[in-house]
């Protein structure tokens, strides 16, 4: 074999590795961007006191949804909007007790100083779910499991996560907490900005999981 003959056949053998080796390094910058990220309550509490109807706080008729929407926080309890565009995944919830729900992405404004007022609008909502809440034993020995449900519902950076229910158990009732805007008739997604009907006075326990 020649010279010549050998140099092409080494160069046959190169060319595919080398194209492989490109095109591992163009995916690579396309794997290291994608990030997991949350929004909403850091469940560092355990839920208390909760679960009192849309219709206890002046909402809607007894049994009514209604849109519920953490309008605040504070501290280490959570963070309102989401820090990233992508796909919510994963709700996790820490309920007191049984719960039936669907989850919004919602888009809020006009937000009042005293965090009692603001309009709302959703952009996405999950499928119908239900959770049966801590059994009795668990309760007894104060025991409250965080449950993680898997949906998918597009969030943009700076939208909220919101539920519709009758009854919200997931959540921190005490002196002093933060509120939800409740919304009557409930949220609907792409039917633009309504202004809330009142007020829960609990923190939501309520995280929602996000990928870019």
């Amino acid at each position: 074999m020649s010279a010549f003959t050998n140099f092409l056949s080494r160069r046959s053998r190169l060319v595919p590795a080398v194209f492989a080796a490109l095109s591992v390094a163009v995916a690579a910058p396309a794997a290291a961007s994608a990030s997991t990220s949350w929004f909403g309550s850091s469940l560092n509490h355990t839920p208390a006191n909760a679960g009192v109807t849309c219709a206890d706080f002046g909402v809607g008729n007894p049994g009514d949804l209604c849109t519920h929407v953490a309008s605040d926080f504070p501290g280490t309890s959570g963070r309102v909007k989401s820090p990233i565009s992508g796909t919510i995944t994963a709700l996790k919830l820490e309920p007191q007790g049984p719960m039936t729900f669907t989850a919004e992405v919602v888009d809020v404004r006009h937000l009042s100083g005293d965090l009692q007022s603001g309009q709302a609008r959703a952009t996405a909502r999950s499928r119908r779910i239900s959770l049966p809440g801590p059994t009795q034993d668990q309760m007894d020995n104060g025991i409250y499991p965080i449950d993680t449900v898997s949906v998918h519902l597009k969030v943009k950076k700076g939208q909220e996560i919101a539920l519709n229910t009758a009854s919200n158990t997931a959540e921190y009732c005490s002196d002093g907490t933060p509120g939800q805007l409740l919304f009557d008739p409930i949220l609907t997604p792409r039917t633009g900005f309504h202004t809330n009907a009142g007020v829960d006075d609990c923190l939501m326990l309520v995280q929602a999981v996000a990928k870019r």
